[in-house]
């Protein structure tokens, strides 16, 4: 028998008119989960429509059918995105014909579509079409193997357009390390419920705000890839681009589309505390705007190198709003200092900027010089900073003297007023707790200790 690989798919041609995209545009899922959403200018849109009224020859779109239902199927715009948003601009009445269009017709050239003759606006509705390959048989919005066929078509298809490894790894659905970057760094998000995108990330972490770094390239994404490496390696480490894609590639698992399971993972939750400590420290920053980021964070080694010393502030002292000026002073006064230095005479910010590449030694070497300027810049200004107690959890022996001690009674149960019968704990409900909060500089010795039951214990958090 003759040789005949089975196929992962069928494709069905057909040709949709143009106004259908912009009639039935629920039908349409123009930026599925795997892609970027990218605008044409005016000119390139233009530019579509002269092809279009001239009938030139215009690339196939290439449509996925993904079953919602038994019953409810959508088209998902695996190539095309651009041509069909352009369309639908059109009849959106946002950008006019293009005078190139004059030889065609003098009526043609500045008219927007609400303006066109009742002839010309039949014309368009009904004779202008794309002609597209549907694939079917890959429909299930769940599977990742479906999925997984569906991204491998829309790399094969921009082999013309270089995707970046970053481009590439947000394509990795089914990666949960994937899903927590584009979940708390992209602009935009996916809804996999109704199988819609979002045109808003309400995730997205305020401190990318601060970066004076667009994000059109996917480059908070990379931030955020880099800042989880570091927290996976619990500090110095080789923060390359292949191994942002090794790290996400080793996140996929079968039932990965959708899953948001990463963000509690610890290395997850540490980056968000230290993002969120990063960006309390510069809110208040007059630059920031809704258009601008802080000036000084505009260069990848010098943000990633003060995400670094933060990181370490968090885990090592006791923060305050005197710690969080005192950082920030230090900032602004380094950037000062590192845009300014002299070759000849400043060899720490020499070596600082020499080493600028993302290797385990380079961020090494930057963050050594770093702690070592930002301690000097305390001892300058007469600041101490307040150690924690490393030693964070309770002992054994320390738990049972405490609960002894306690009674097993919780005590906040009994500062409200609860009777004793009420405010008993049994010891695998039991919470050993710091009265002044380790965060906060609490040691864990017993004297810092009392009785509480998970309840109190969950609600009080970090405060006294």
């Amino acid at each position: 028998m003759a040789f005949n690989p089975k196929s992962e798919y069928t494709i069905v041609p057909t040709e949709i008119g143009i106004k259908d995209f912009f009639e039935y545009k629920e039908d349409y899922v123009t930026r599925p989960p795997y892609q970027r959403k990218v605008v044409w200018n005016k000119k390139k849109k233009q530019a579509l429509m002269d092809s279009l009224f001239r009938r030139y020859y215009i690339p196939k779109l290439v449509i996925r059918e993904v079953r919602l239902s038994e019953d409810r199927a959508v088209s998902e715009i695996v190539d095309g995105q651009q041509r069909i948003t352009t369309v639908q601009d059109f009849f959106d009445n946002q950008y006019p014909l293009p005078k190139s269009l004059e030889d065609v017709s003098k009526e043609l050239p500045g008219k927007y579509y609400k303006d066109l003759d009742t002839d010309v606006r039949k014309f368009i509705d009904k004779s202008l079409k794309y002609q597209a390959d549907v694939i079917k048989n890959i429909d299930n919005p769940s599977s990742a193997e479906h999925q997984i066929i569906a991204t491998e078509i829309f790399w094969r298809l921009q082999q013309g357009e270089t995707l970046n490894y970053m481009e590439i790894a947000h394509a990795q659905l089914s990666s949960l390390s994937r899903n927590f970057i584009v979940k708390y760094s992209d602009d935009l998000t996916f809804d996999y419920n109704k199988y819609t995108p979002i045109d808003a990330n309400p995730d997205k972490m305020d401190f990318f705000s601060l970066l004076n770094v667009e994000n059109d390239r996917m480059k908070h994404l990379q931030f955020m890839a880099r800042f989880l490496l570091i927290e996976n390696a619990n500090g110095y480490t080789d923060l390359s681009d292949k191994k942002i894609a090794e790290f996400i590639d080793n996140e996929k698992i079968n039932e990965g589309i959708g899953n948001y399971s990463f963000e509690n993972k610890p290395i997850a939750q540490n980056v968000i505390k230290n993002l969120k400590l990063f960006y309390k420290i510069f809110e208040d920053d007059p630059m920031l705007d809704e258009n601008n980021g802080i000036k000084e964070f505009s260069v990848e080694y010098f943000i990633i190198s003060i995400y670094m010393l933060v990181r370490h502030i968090r885990e090592n002292y006791v923060i305050n709003e005197g710690v969080n000026n005192i950082i920030k002073d230090f900032v602004y006064d380094f950037h000062l200092r590192w845009k300014t230095y002299d070759e000849a005479t400043d060899t720490d910010l020499l070596t600082f900027s020499n080493r600028r590449q993302q290797g385990e030694h380079d961020l090494e070497t930057r963050d050594i010089i770093l702690r070592q300027l930002f301690f000097q810049y305390l001892k300058n200004n007469n600041f101490e900073l307040i150690e924690k107690d490393n030693n964070r959890a309770f002992s054994e022996l320390e738990r049972i003297i405490i609960y002894r001690k306690g009674k097993g009674l919780c005590q906040q149960c009994l500062r409200e007023g609860k009777p004793e019968n009420e405010s008993k704990v049994s010891w695998s409900n039991y919470q050993a707790d710091h009265v002044l909060p380790h965060s906060k500089g609490g040691k864990t010795i017993i004297e810092n200790g009392e009785l509480l039951c998970s309840y109190h214990n969950l609600s009080k958090g970090n405060k006294l």
